[in-house]
């Protein structure tokens, strides 16, 4: 495997309110599926097998302990059980510990449903957005450019490139929060002012600020902000801060988004219900899995929020954008600098040449692995019982 960008900006982060964060060298720019080395990409997967030789299959998975706690507490829960029930395991995944409603738990819970909807896909030889009650064969991304530079030149001249793939819609990270002061503050609004200049006042232009910025900080960058018209400024604040969020839809015209890292449609709902966001970015990986998804994407309808899931994983998330109507889910996010390596396993590129995503045509949810590629493969927990 060759990474086909190389190394560039961080974005702004929650612990960039500590001095010793506030530069690039004490994050990663992006965190990746697994680890590279000597053009080597390594990663691990979840499998769930039929007595009749079967796979279910998903990855790769950033954290190894989402595979420790389905290996260790819900392997016993469901070996031996129908794997086309998932509604009904996913229930008894749900029920399984008192800490499964969030965090490695319900991840992986998610990653487990999600190799359960693979399974159930091959068992009975269909895509899992067919399953899904889906027919959208094509989809349009929208590209998050984290792991690119943040300087408004070079920004500016990757975001041509972009748009000149037929991708119609980017995501650009704030560099900067409060602890940069007021320079930090115009070195934002100088990468918003020279995207928007490069690219036309007619594209589609999204923000993130990953949990970085504070209510007070938010307010004084909107005003100049607005101007640019962004689709949606992203995860201004930390996922618990309610109270925060309301307050700045109150102040501010631009439409905010988030939901990754809430879970559940228990969490989603109070900010459904308040209409703090106006994009709702649940994570398959993360949020439950393709089951919850869909529940949290059936609310968001309900209340006329647009679902765009949060793009970790990519093919989970198709399956769950092509399940529903256009006007409710218009998007898949395509993280580009690290799609290389979250898909240089399987077998297709779902990224076609024109700028769309391509469903797959075989059973399961599409993360074929390509065998001719992998050299080798090593099982970390193996249980029958």
């Amino acid at each position: 495997y060759v990474p086909p960008y190389s190394s560039g900006d961080c974005s702004v982060g929650p612990l960039d309110v500590y001095d010793e964060y506030a530069d690039d060298t004490r994050k990663p720019y992006v965190r990746g599926p697994g680890s590279y080395r000597d053009g080597m990409m390594t990663g691990a997967f979840l499998a769930v097998t039929t007595d009749e030789g079967i796979e279910g299959l998903h990855g790769p998975i950033v954290y190894r302990s989402q595979l420790m706690t389905a290996a260790d507490g819900l392997a016993h829960h469901l070996i031996g059980r129908d794997p086309l029930e998932t509604r009904l395991l996913w229930d008894v995944m749900s029920r399984f510990d008192r800490h499964s409603r969030a965090g490695i738990n319900l991840m992986a819970i998610s990653t487990t449903d999600i190799a359960l909807w693979d399974l159930k896909g091959k068992i009975l030889g269909q895509p899992v957005y067919k399953l899904l009650g889906g027919g959208r064969r094509r989809i349009r991304p929208y590209v998050s450019t984290l792991g690119f530079s943040a300087e408004p030149k070079q920004a500016a001249e990757k975001a041509m490139e972009i748009k000149a793939m037929g991708v119609n819609a980017q995501k650009w990270f704030f560099k900067y929060g409060p602890n940069a002061g007021a320079s930090g503050m115009r070195k934002n609004l100088d990468l918003a002012f020279a995207l928007r200049e490069a690219l036309g006042q007619d594209y589609e232009l999204m923000f993130d600020c990953w949990m970085g910025w504070t209510i007070s900080y938010a307010k004084m960058i909107f005003h100049e902000l607005e101007c640019v018209r962004p689709v949606w400024v992203e995860e201004i604040l930390r996922p618990h801060m309610q109270d925060g969020y309301r307050t700045l839809k109150e102040q501010t015209s631009i439409p905010l988004s988030a939901g990754e890292h809430l879970y559940t449609r228990m969490e989603v709902n109070p900010y459904l219900q308040q209409g703090v966001f106006d994009v709702m970015q649940s994570d398959p990986e993360w949020c439950g899995g393709i089951t919850e998804a869909l529940r949290i994407a059936d609310l968001c309808e309900m209340y006329g929020v647009t679902f765009i899931p949060h793009g970790h994983a990519l093919m989970p998330a198709m399956n769950v954008v092509a399940s529903m109507p256009p006007d409710v889910c218009p998007y898949c996010e395509v993280l580009l600098h690290s799609i290389g390596g979250k898909t240089a396993f399987f077998k297709t590129n779902r990224l076609q040449s024109d700028g769309w995503l391509e469903m797959a045509d075989e059973p399961g949810i599409g993360e074929t692995l390509d065998m001719e590629r992998i050299v080798g493969v090593e099982a970390i927990h193996e249980f029958t019982f």
